[in-house]
């Protein structure tokens, strides 16, 4: 993906109005107990290779995946860097509606080497894994991508850019034929542009409109109304 180039100046800016919109969980149980029923091959990338056909949503079809920092290992991981409501991060909270409302699997994406949480060490974490072009390891998800129809992708705006463990995913799995729909947590930079580079990732994908919703709204009716409308609009059924 391309990276985004900011002036020193900017860097105080970015940290204190971009960074701020990641999310957590806790849901570590539902990488576990998911089965697998799909037989995958890996291409001379050495993606992991998906063929299937785009569908409509379904409870056997439709795959949620979301990221942020809090996604921990240890199921008593509270504390965050990140906007939290009734906890639970913005990012969680915004996959927990997708999942209320279309069913399917819901898994976190876990790193395999967590984040630290308070704000200004996850900043900087952040900011040296993208100028170094880390690509941080995650735990086995307990299910493969590439045997759904649908997945969602949920993950905060970090330094303007997708956290660098979802490069590590898309270059994990070839997504091919498979329909992806981005979501995402900002503190004002919106998509950030990820939503063009998820496409460029993922080339024979078919990449939808995603919704970038404020982490400080998180919680809100508001946003709730905005994300249950975004998921009508799609016309998945």
């Amino acid at each position: 993906m391309q990276i985004k180039k900011m002036t020193a100046l900017l860097l105080a800016f970015v940290l204190s109005v971009t960074f701020a919109a990641c999310g957590s969980s806790q849901t570590v149980e539902n990488s576990t107990d998911q089965t697998d029923n799909t037989t995958t091959t890996t291409d001379d990338s050495g993606k992991t290779a998906g063929s299937n056909p785009a569908k409509t949503a379904g409870s056997d079809n439709t795959l949620i995946l979301y990221f942020s920092a809090n996604n921990s290992k240890d199921v008593d991981a509270t504390s965050s860097a990140t906007p939290m409501t009734a906890e639970m991060s913005s990012v969680e909270w915004i996959a927990d509606i997708i999942h209320n409302k279309v069913g399917g699997d819901l898994v976190p994406i876990i790193p395999s080497k967590e984040y630290p949480l308070s704000y200004n060490e996850l900043a900087d974490y952040a900011k040296k894994e993208r100028d170094d072009g880390g690509r941080p390891a995650f735990e086995d998800l307990g299910v493969d991508p590439t045997g759904y129809d649908i997945v969602f992708i949920g993950y905060p705006i970090w330094w303007y850019e997708m956290p660098m463990i979802m490069d590590t995913f898309f270059e994990t799995y070839d997504l091919s034929g498979i329909t992806i729909i981005p979501f995402n947590t900002h503190a004002g930079s919106r998509d950030g542009g990820t939503y063009g580079d998820i496409r460029e990732l993922e080339p024979n994908a078919t990449v939808l409109d995603g919704l970038a919703i404020s982490g400080s709204d998180a919680g809100k009716d508001s946003a709730r109304t905005s994300v249950e409308e975004w998921l009508e609009g799609l016309d998945l059924d």
